[in-house]
């Protein structure tokens, strides 16, 4: 099943790429605010949705065709789509324009960056629960039933399992791991909306480790489910002295320096695994 998800998610990107080449070969930049959607067409909904799905762009309208269309796709009466796009010049603001009967709000102008931009999308949001689901992401299914019981024992954060690379899956964990490491991933993690604390701009790439930190620290309530719901690529993943530096400014920010000795040794020994498996990978293909 699992390859069956990632060579269907793959003809996608195909598929759009094509597309794109053909309808996109050339764009005039996005140089003004402009906004969109179900909600300026028809009003605000009576009811609030169980969830929102918020998706940031920027320049990347070659991953978020194939993105939207899973969302698309699982989106119900319960569901809410947000997508926050950052001044895109590639085509991204013509895609919004073309799904405003399908998106409840979208908006287009220049940002900060990456966390200012899924702030945004918090900030114009509804839902109960919130699910941020990027460009390279891909959505597998949404758990209502899940949710709604959250919502009814007033579960903070509900964490689900992520599939990686079309292969391997991540299973969330809580507790002491979350001090020296991201154990929540944002695919698969669904955020109370009044609860979320809103992500720090001065991070580049781990803002939602810090809230991750942030919401355990303070006593938050966590349920982990058993299921897959989401996927992505850990390609373009920096592993560079840059990302280090930041996982490590968030830790001693948020638990003290005492933790930092305990994250570097974790953090060798991830690097020492992920290489002797791509070794044996090498000799395997070889023999």
């Amino acid at each position: 099943m699992i390859g069956k998800v990632h060579a269907s998610h793959s003809m996608r990107v195909r598929r759009t790429q094509e597309f794109l080449t053909g309808v996109f070969s050339t764009t005039v930049a996005a140089t003004v605010r402009s906004e969109g959607g179900r909600r300026l067409l028809e009003g605000s909904r009576s009811t609030p949705p169980l969830v929102s799905i918020i998706t940031v762009v920027y320049r990347d309208c070659f991953e978020l065709i194939p993105l939207m269309e899973t969302i698309f796709s699982h989106a119900s009466s319960d569901t809410e789509i947000i997508v926050i796009d950052g001044g895109s010049s590639d085509g991204t603001l013509e895609l919004l324009q073309g799904w405003s009967a399908k998106i409840d709000y979208w908006l287009s102008e220049k940002d900060s960056g990456l966390y200012e931009a899924m702030n945004k999308g918090i900030s114009v949001a509804t839902g109960e629960y919130i699910l941020h689901m990027n460009a390279g992401d891909h959505l597998l299914s949404i758990p209502t039933a899940e949710l709604a019981r959250c919502k009814t024992d007033n579960i903070d954060v509900a964490c689900f399992d992520v599939l990686m690379d079309g292969k391997n899956v991540y299973h969330p964990r809580a507790g002491f791991i979350l001090r020296i490491d991201n154990s929540w991933h944002h695919q698969g993690t669904f955020y109370r909306r009044t609860s979320h604390p809103g992500y720090n701009t001065r991070y580049r790439i781990f803002g939602d480790f810090d809230v991750n930190q942030k919401l355990y620290r303070g006593g938050c309530t966590v349920k982990i489910f058993p299921r897959i719901i989401s996927g992505f690529s850990t390609k373009g993943i920096s592993s560079s002295g840059s990302r280090r530096r930041e996982i490590y400014q968030i830790i001693s920010r948020n638990y003290g320096l005492i933790y930092l000795p305990i994250a570097f040794i974790r953090f060798q020994l991830n690097t020492l695994r992920r290489a002797l498996s791509s070794t044996r990978r090498g000799c395997s293909a070889h023999k």
